[in-house]
């Protein structure tokens, strides 16, 4: 059997060697830094039907839309836009996340033989939203019309529209808030496309009132729908938006910071895997 080749007097005298040995041992027993990254959640909400809120009860909470706190999940619909979701969205999975939250934020959901006081749907997809710091633009992105007692189903999706931009001669209310400190970063920043669910609350119908009515509307929106997967977001998205279901918040959006998973890289002794070398 042939010896090892001897290394050279050059390498065995090299001072530089010494360092190269304890810089590739460090590279094996320093521990790797966990990295934590956080997700921005917008908060669109408002009640839509507001004689609670702007009544004279004393007892009413300041931005508490009053409406009944006993639910039923509806209706759970994709809004389809060109642009695809990177994944297909587990919607019995988020379903459970939006009921989670519903139970945490003091409401209930309905028993057999209980008649629910609302009655939720849930719109969810990627597009180019409504811009909210433009006023009387309306919205997209998911506003499906309850069916009348025995119905079928909610009407077709609405298309996402393209942000629409600031135009001379806007009303005065509107040129107001431009005059807002950040409002123009805002409006820019509300332009992109964005990821989002959305969740609605309607009146429980009625032979007396059988025509849809809307009580309040929460949207939750992120960047970055290109590289983003809704499933691993959703949980985030809904735990920030909750606390402002049935509310009337003061500004348009409200910005949360939601810290997503840690990851880490375990690094132990290195292995050799291969044929045995003779």
């Amino acid at each position: 059997m042939n010896p090892l080749p001897l290394r050279s007097a050059s390498a065995r005298s090299s001072p530089l060697l010494p360092l190269i040995v304890l810089a590739a041992a460090a590279v094996f027993v320093l521990p790797a830094k966990a990295q934590t990254s956080e997700l921005e959640v917008d908060v669109r909400a408002s009640v839509t039907e507001t004689s609670h809120l702007w009544s004279k009860d004393k007892l009413k909470t300041p931005g508490n839309g009053g409406h009944g706190k006993v639910y039923a999940v509806f209706k759970v619909d994709l809004m389809k836009s060109a642009e695809r979701l990177t994944r297909p969205l587990d919607e019995k999975y988020v379903t459970s996340l939006l009921m989670n939250e519903l139970d945490a934020n003091g409401f209930k959901q309905f028993v057999p033989g209980q008649q629910p006081d609302i009655l939720i749907t849930l719109s969810y997809g990627r597009g180019e939203l409504a811009n909210p710091y433009i006023r009387d633009q309306g919205e997209v992105g998911g506003l499906p019309g309850l069916p009348a007692p025995g119905a079928a189903s909610f009407g077709g999706p609405q298309s996402a529209a393209a942000p629409q931009q600031t135009i001379t001669g806007a009303m005065p209310m509107q040129l107001y808030d431009e005059k807002t400190p950040g409002w123009e970063a805002k409006l820019q920043k509300a332009s992109f496309e964005k990821l989002f669910l959305r969740v609605t609350a309607w009146a429980y119908p009625t032979k007396d009132n059988p025509k849809p009515l809307m009580l309040w509307k929460t949207v939750m929106v992120v960047d970055d729908p290109d590289h983003r997967d809704l499933n691993a977001v959703a949980a985030k998205m809904l735990e920030a938006g909750a606390p402002f279901f049935d509310k009337q918040p003061k500004d348009k959006e409200v910005e949360i910071h939601k810290p997503l998973p840690e990851g880490h890289v375990k690094v132990g002794e290195p292995e050799v895997y291969g044929k045995n070398i003779k």
